[in-house]
């Protein structure tokens, strides 16, 4: 189905329309931040406009001037006191004067930007005010205190030119900031407006490039949905083949699992629920129809390799030729594979599995056949060596005694040449009945080639080997064999070695010190046990 698609001619537009998509979510990021701007710079411009909009913007300014021009009545109040001495409608108006000018010129009634403006046109603004409004309100005490007012008001004459000549030049000052201020407020308001007009220019520029963006997507859209009506109906007649070609090979996929010599099963992983098995498999369950659960674990003779075989599964999603015992109430070998698969959105184990008898019979025939010496069915050489290391090993590991006897027949060339080859098979065989007899089942006995064999005999010490070995040599010379209607005796001689970490640390010291022991008791008559 993915290839159908992928060759299809419709995902070119597609793909096209996808990069067209792109282009068009960039247009439309870039006009809102557009218009996040606009939003933001007419914030900003409505800020000033209401800053310039606010009243008493200038009372500073007109305070300044009032003060002046208080200074001015002052003057004239004072002249008019000394041209009417003691008037009682003089005095007052000079004591009101006096009042009014002291609270305009007071510094602290003057907004503190205001003052930070003049200060920097004129730096001893502040100290003339705060002179100025101290004389005024000293010769306002003085009136208070019942001072007679031609005096103040003669120095009010004297000094009023000079208050009011440095109040004009404050006026001045403060004007010519304040026309400096508006200008600089006009530019900045300006600057403003330019931005928000470039800004509106972009807004609506990116406005049109979005709307004819807009029109080609919808272009577009109606040639996609043309080619996507069109492969519509191509890809409903190929899903239709599609459907009767998998319906066809599962019918024949069934059918040959079904006909198939090997196990097959497809059962459900969490609850068992069989979906399929096939005749071979039923005939292995004895069954007539499929059951309606089937759990692999149940199927293994031995609970313990069930649960690991199913632990195998789950952690690794499959398990390839597990040879286990199948069929606990009727056991037999088989290689069984499970793989983990899904089937209509669920998870399902999917068994395979042939039986391996016979191959497992022939394996361990071969096995005993290259372990096992064909004559007397004891361990060949090559077997002794691997059993005997090991069990070696472990009495090295825990510290247990072991002993080994080297055993040889007595003349045995006199038995082949008297009886024939027959009879020292058959001598052989004998002994190694006898070893088998008086020796114990844990005892590793080999024959080590001709009439010479050897045993292993883990947990023993010298004593009890010496023992042992006695005893092994009165079964021998006790028994006799029946050659050419004759009977025969036989004696061995036994050569004895015990594992000692330092002097016979391996099995192969232990053999050759156990040889030289034998051949001590050959040169000493035979038939006897010797150590060294």
């Amino acid at each position: 189905m993915k290839s159908i698609l992928n060759k299809s001619s419709l995902f070119n537009p597609g793909h096209k329309y996808g990069r067209l998509g792109w282009l068009t979510e960039c247009l439309l990021l870039i006009v809102i931040a557009l218009a996040i701007a606009t939003l933001f710079a007419l914030r900003i411009t409505q800020q000033e406009m209401h800053a310039l909009a606010q009243p008493h913007q200038l009372s500073d300014r007109w305070h300044i001037t009032n003060a002046t021009l208080g200074l001015y009545d002052l003057g004239h109040a004072a002249r008019t006191t000394q041209q009417q001495p003691r008037p009682d409608n003089a005095y007052d108006d000079l004591r009101i004067k006096l009042d009014v000018a002291a609270s305009m010129l007071n510094p602290g009634e003057f907004n503190n930007n205001f003052m930070q403006m003049l200060s920097s046109s004129q730096p001893d603004t502040k100290q003339v005010l705060t002179d100025l409004n101290q004389r005024l309100v000293a010769w306002s005490e003085a009136l208070l205190g019942g001072a007679d007012a031609g005096p103040i008001a003669r120095q009010i004459t004297e000094q009023v030119d000079d208050m009011t000549e440095q109040m004009r030049q404050i006026v001045l000052a403060v004007h010519i900031a304040t026309v400096m201020e508006q200008d600089q407020m006009r530019l900045n308001l300006h600057d403003k407006f330019a931005l928000l007009n470039w800004i509106l220019c972009a807004l609506l520029a990116g406005i049109i490039l979005l709307v004819v963006k807009l029109i080609k997507d919808r272009q577009v859209m109606k040639r996609l949905f043309k080619h996507m009506h069109s492969l519509n109906k191509r890809l409903e007649g190929r899903v239709e083949r599609r459907t009767r070609q998998l319906a066809e090979s599962k019918a024949l996929l069934m059918f040959i699992l079904d006909a198939s010599p090997s196990e097959a099963a497809l059962v459900n992983a969490d609850t068992g629920d069989v979906l399929f098995i096939n005749k071979t498999m039923l005939d292995r369950l004895e069954l007539q129809v499929a059951p309606d659960q089937l759990f692999l674990k149940d199927l293994l003779a031995d609970p313990q390799k069930g649960l690991e075989f199913i632990d195998e599964v789950e952690t690794y999603g499959r398990v390839d030729n597990w040879e286990a015992l199948l069929m606990p109430h009727k056991p037999y070998w088989c290689s069984v594979s499970v793989k983990l698969v899904e089937i209509e959105g669920k998870l399902a184990h999917l068994l395979w599995g042939f039986d391996i008898t016979e191959h497992r019979k022939l394996m361990h025939l071969l096995e005993q056949q290259a372990n096992t010496d064909a004559l007397t069915q004891l361990y060949n050489r090559r077997a002794f060596y691997q059993l005997g290391g090991q069990v070696l090993d472990s009495c090295k590991r825990y510290g247990h005694p072991c002993s080994l006897l080297m055993v040889d027949i007595d003349l045995f060339k006199q038995i082949n040449d008297a009886y024939g080859h027959a009879a020292g098979d058959l001598a052989i065989c004998s002994l190694s009945q006898t070893l088998r007899a008086s020796l114990r089942d844990a005892d590793i006995i080999g024959r080590m080639g001709g009439e010479e064999f050897a045993v292993l005999m883990p947990h023993t010490d010298l004593q009890q080997a010496l023992e042992s070995a006695e005893r092994l040599r009165r079964a021998v010379e006790e028994k006799t064999i029946s050659a050419e209607q004759h009977q025969v005796r036989m004696s061995i001689s036994i050569g004895v070695a015990v594992f000692d970490a330092d002097r016979l640390a391996t099995l192969e010291l232990m053999l050759l010190n156990a040889d030289k022991a034998l051949y001590r008791a050959k040169i000493a008559g035979r038939n006897r046990v010797e150590i060294l």
